[in-house]
Formats: C-alpha cells, structure tokens, sequence
C-alpha cells in the first residue's frame, strides 16, 4: 500500500509546472540535508512540502517562512510498529551567507519532544563547483555533531541538474541523490539510518 501512495505521489509530479527547487525538507520538516538541518531558511514568501518512504515508517511534512530568516515545520509520522505521532520544528537564520563568510542558524526540532527535542547551532557556506558545505553540534540528537556536504551537477543545462549529498548525522552516514521531476517537484533516493529511503519533494 505505501509502495503504491508513493508511485502515485511520483508520477504526479511529473507533471508539475517547472521551477527550480530549493532546499530538500527533511522528514522533522525542517530544510536540510538528507537527515540534517543546513543553515538555509525558506524564503518568504514560500513553502515546502515531503512524502518520504523507508520499510520503517512513512512521513508527510512541511515547512513555511512566516518572517524573514524563521521557517516553521510539521511533520506526521506513521511507523509501522507503534502509533502515528506529530513532530514540531523551527530554525532561525542569525547571519545570512555572504561571499566571505557562512550562514548561521539556530533551531529545534521536535519541541514538543514526541521522541527526542533537539536544539542545534549550524552553519552553511556554498563553494565553487557546485559545492556546500554544512556543519552544526547541538543537544539530544544532534550532540555527537553533524557535517554535510552536496554538490551539484548539470547533467543538462537546459532542464536536468543531478544532486548528490554525504553527511554523518552524529550516529550514521547518510547517502543521496536527487534529480528534478518536474518544475515543482523534486525526487529523491539514498539510504538513511543504514536503511533505503526514497521522496518526493515540492517548493511553492
């Protein structure tokens, strides 16, 4: 059944009007990574949306920016072995990226510990070809630390751009790809916590 809401989840996208994507969400809702937060934000004015599937639980998620440099997310878990619960999360951009220097934020995650509240500090700083690199320590989750790296790759300059990211989330390496389907949407697949994971993703 979720194998079959999730097909039918991609192959809608595909007729989504084009736009270029921003941040992937995460499956907390927050912008990230694959399974951790980078200092970017939602740009006003927008917000984002996420079905993601692994053989444990699926999630539908979300975020929105309600003022410059804050973005507020929801997510709705369903794992397969115990109850469906709801996760709250927010992340605030202190300094924007310049050419010299990272962006900065500060969040949390679950804040009203459902599984396990975590604040965290990042920074995020795009380099040449493509590259960015994020790194950030916190509480609960986050306390071992976590780095990231993506790079981007135009596959075809005119409508296909392939992603790859890396991270180690303080407990796990994580591993994805993502590609547009769509002007909407973007797709994506990897695995998370040593586990396949695939998603669907779409900014408006």
């Amino acid at each position: 059944m979720k194998k079959n809401i999730f097909t039918a989840i991609l192959m809608s996208s595909l007729v989504a009007l084009p736009l270029a994507c921003e941040a992937r969400t995460l499956a907390s809702g927050t912008s990230g990574v694959i399974n951790t937060p980078s200092a970017y934000v939602r740009s006003m004015g927008h917000a984002a949306v996420t079905y993601q599937y692994t053989e444990d639980y699926d999630v539908i998620a979300g975020n929105v920016a309600v003022m410059p440099g804050l973005e507020i997310a929801y997510s709705r878990w369903s794992p397969d072995k115990a109850d469906d619960f709801n996760m709250y999360s927010a992340k605030f951009m202190i300094l924007p990226e310049t050419v010299a220097s990272p962006a900065i934020a500060v969040g949390i995650e679950d804040a009203t510990d459902e599984r396990d509240r975590s604040g965290y500090a990042v920074i995020s700083k795009a380099g040449p070809w493509g590259l960015k690199i994020h790194a950030g320590t916190g509480t609960g989750r986050f306390r071992d630390g976590f780095v990231g790296l993506e790079k981007q790759f135009k596959v075809n300059s005119k409508s296909l751009n392939l992603g790859l990211a890396a991270e180690y989330d303080g407990d796990d390496f994580n591993y994805g790809m993502f590609v547009p389907v769509g002007k909407l949407m973007q797709a994506e697949v990897g695995v998370r916590d040593d586990k396949f994971y695939a998603g669907v993703h779409g900014t408006f």
